[in-house]
């Protein structure tokens, strides 16, 4: 599913296996979970915004493991070494030109700020929400458009998890651009 809307492109989809990665540092947060029962759900989302002669771009993808066990959500952000250029880009992407698969230092903090939201924001189920599929445009990418893109991922995961329409959700935030 794509969205257009004037510069600024989503797409949405369930899966990028090209963009899977591991790392064996993270960055971690909890925030109160609601009371619902979870269910394992997976969404990769992807972003183009033109700004001020600039596309920015990132791609981000997430598996949510329900703990009924728990009482918060954890969001967790895998990362690797700082960004770096020369990087084969060889990740699927919907919206342009390939992308680095992979998620650099530079961008971990800005895609857990956008991921877990605020404490007020609509909680999840208890569980772990962790993003395993990354994709960065060496010169498009930035924490600006991780932050974004972990925003409109977690509402998209909200929707999918309460059997909301992603398409309209995503929709309204794009819209917020």
């Amino acid at each position: 599913m794509i969205i257009t809307e004037g510069g600024r492109r989503a797409a949405i989809r369930t899966d990028e296996a090209s963009a899977a990665y591991d790392s064996a540092y993270a960055t971690r947060c909890e925030r109160p979970a609601s009371a619902e029962t979870g269910r394992a759900i997976r969404a990769v989302v992807e972003l183009s915004r033109a700004f001020g002669g600039m596309t920015m771009r990132a791609l981000l993808g997430a598996q949510f493991t329900p703990d009924p066990q728990s009482l918060v959500t954890a969001f967790e952000v895998p990362f690797g070494e700082p960004l770096g250029f020369g990087l084969v880009a060889d990740c699927g992407s919907e919206l342009g030109r390939p992308l680095v698969a992979g998620l650099p230092r530079d961008f971990a903090d800005a895609t857990l700020a956008g991921l877990a939201g605020d404490a007020q924001a609509d909680p999840l189920p208890a569980g772990l929400l962790r993003v395993d599929r990354a994709g960065f445009d060496e010169t498009g990418s930035s924490e600006a458009a991780f932050k974004l893109a972990g925003d409109l991922l977690r509402h998209v995961l909200h929707a999918l998890l309460h059997d909301e329409e992603p398409l309209a959700v995503a929709q309204t935030v794009v819209s917020a651009w």
